[in-house]
């Protein structure tokens, strides 16, 4: 198989996004702004392995830009941003400006009743656990940090997404998603090239029977290829049934439920298992609550190939003040795959204070359980198959973001 070009997409995207504004449109605002993050870390257990622990103090930062694009018609983003880490024993894990990490967005209003969206994630050679970990953010782990967190530290991925949506009335609406993410390690591996892909497009009809329920029934299908030798290609599919609800003001809880039916190619093999996704979010007076979790087939760890994935995960937001911020998360995530299993449970607990509109300063305590299993006795992580591990951090840090630049027209 052919190695694939990971740039591609965001350039792409970024093309789509800044070269073609859109245009007949008033009260256009481009803006800029540089930002900077610098945080200390203590823990006992800085590559979070299971044997040959090493507690160690390191110094982190991150440096790059946000600049965003708004219009009638489109809100457009981008955020790019460069780490590198010190550490005072452990030199070996010393690492400036090797890892890059890019977001875009773009939202397109193509009509009254059609909308676009595109999305666009980029980690290269992301120093997956330092970079979460010393996020001025609660350690609400979503999938692509999983499946870093669960591979080597030197493991890469590419995450693009689109959605239109379109209302044929006041009661019916649609939505057709494509999803590609591409998983492969930079590192020296012993299996030699390992690069995993995933991807899937999903279609979905909704009949609105109030302003606040909605009911209706869609497909996905997944397809999942490796260039691992004797790693075969896999799919899915996926019939389910969406509903929406707003029970009371600042409620809102949605959920998607079918059968999985996967088949692993060159083979008979075929499984059958339950798929769900649900969302809840809570706005209160001061506080913001946002659950998520559920089963579906996913990418593993870049290592293990395909499977079945069961996450949980959650972030509670309280504002103390207009200026101080608390934030306690939690995650879960189990990959379930016919060659491997992994693990990942994180907490997390954080003060951020807001001194202007430029500056902030936080600090926070994170704690990871890392357990993975496989064929082989030691993972590509450095993690000893069938055995947890686990690692305590506490950080401190400031970040800063200005508006550099601001340029508005008709």
């Amino acid at each position: 198989m052919k190695t694939k070009n990971y740039l591609g997409a965001p350039i792409l995207v970024a093309v789509i996004i800044f070269a073609f504004p859109a245009a007949g449109h008033t009260d256009n605002l481009f803006r800029l702004y540089p930002e900077f993050e610098a945080s200390a870390l203590v823990s006992d257990n800085v590559p979070l392995r299971t044997t040959h622990e090493e507690g160690d103090f390191a110094g982190t930062m991150a440096a790059g830009f946000y600049l965003d694009y708004t219009s009638a018609a489109r809100y457009a983003s981008l955020h790019w941003d460069t780490f590198a880490q010190f550490f005072a024993r452990q030199s070996q894990y010393d690492r400036a400006g090797e890892a890059q990490f890019v977001h875009l967005t773009d939202d397109e209003n193509l009509s009254s009743t059609t909308k676009l969206r595109l999305n666009e994630l980029f980690f290269r050679d992301s120093p997956a656990g330092m970079a979460v970990i010393t996020s001025d953010q609660a350690p609400q782990f979503n999938t692509v940090a999983a499946e870093l967190l669960l591979a080597n530290d030197q493991a890469s991925v590419n995450s693009f997404g689109a959605e239109l949506s379109h209302y044929w009335g006041r009661n019916w609406s649609s939505e057709l998603s494509v999803h590609q993410t591409t998983f492969w390690n930079n590192g020296d591996n012993s299996s030699g090239n390992n690069t995993s892909y995933d991807q899937n497009i999903t279609t979905v009809t909704e009949y609105h029977f109030t302003d606040n329920f909605a009911l209706g029934g869609g497909y996905r299908f997944y397809d999942f290829m490796f260039s691992r030798p004797g790693l075969p290609d896999e799919q899915a599919q996926w019939p389910f049934v969406r509903a929406s609800w707003e029970p009371v003001k600042n409620l809102y809880l949605e959920g998607m439920v079918g059968v999985v039916i996967s088949h692993t190619q060159g083979t008979n093999e075929q499984a059958v298992n339950p798929g769900g996704l649900g969302l809840l979010e809570y706005n209160f007076e001061r506080a913001r609550l946002k659950i998520y979790g559920g089963q579906e087939p996913e990418l593993t760890s870049g290592f293990g190939g395909a499977g079945n994935i069961q996450e949980v995960r959650g972030a509670l937001l309280y504002d103390f003040t207009r200026r101080l911020t608390g934030s306690v998360g939690a995650g879960f995530y189990e990959a379930h795959a016919s060659n491997y299993d992994g693990q990942l449970i994180s907490w997390g607990v954080g003060l951020t204070d807001r001194v202007n509109n430029w500056i902030s300063v936080y600090t926070r305590f994170v704690q990871l359980r890392r357990n993975e299993t496989a064929s082989n006795q030691f993972l590509t992580s450095g993690t000893q198959s069938g055995r947890e591990a686990v690692g305590d951090y506490f950080v401190v840090g400031f970040n800063v973001s200005v508006e550099a630049f601001r340029w508005s027209w008709q």
